[in-house]
């Protein structure tokens, strides 16, 4: 007689803490991949999304101000303030990855907000 688990509702057969937490520590490949595995684990669902949109932003924040540097030619007065949020962003991730893994839901002030909008119909 063979002992099965019972399956989990989290993608790829993981249990929903691991699955959060690859999906904040992966970033916004982890995110989507999360999102889109297959999983019904609203818990894993609200994590992947929000990584995708915390990533994303990043991305965005990132890309504007490069091309606000390079235009201006000013990148040493952009540079501190760069530094910063590189900062900022680094305990966010190290924040929202160690919840993720810990099982706890976390809900970042503002983020939380626009993953609502972007993925209300997936969440």
């Amino acid at each position: 007689m063979s002992v099965t688990q019972p399956p989990t509702d989290a993608p790829f057969g993981l249990q929903p803490n691991i699955a959060a937490g690859l999906a904040y520590l992966l970033g916004i490949i982890g995110g989507i991949v999360m999102l889109v595995g297959g999983g019904t684990n609203k818990f894993v669902k609200w994590s992947a999304a929000q990584s995708t949109t915390i990533w994303g932003l990043w991305i965005v924040i990132w890309f504007v101000f490069t091309f606000a540097a390079s235009l201006i030619h000013v990148l040493f007065f952009l540079s501190p303030l760069l530094l910063i949020v590189d900062l900022v962003w680094f305990a966010l991730w190290i924040w929202t990855f160690v919840t993720g893994f810990q099982g706890k839901e976390v809900r970042v002030p503002v983020i939380a907000g626009l993953t609502e909008s972007i993925f209300k119909s997936m969440l």
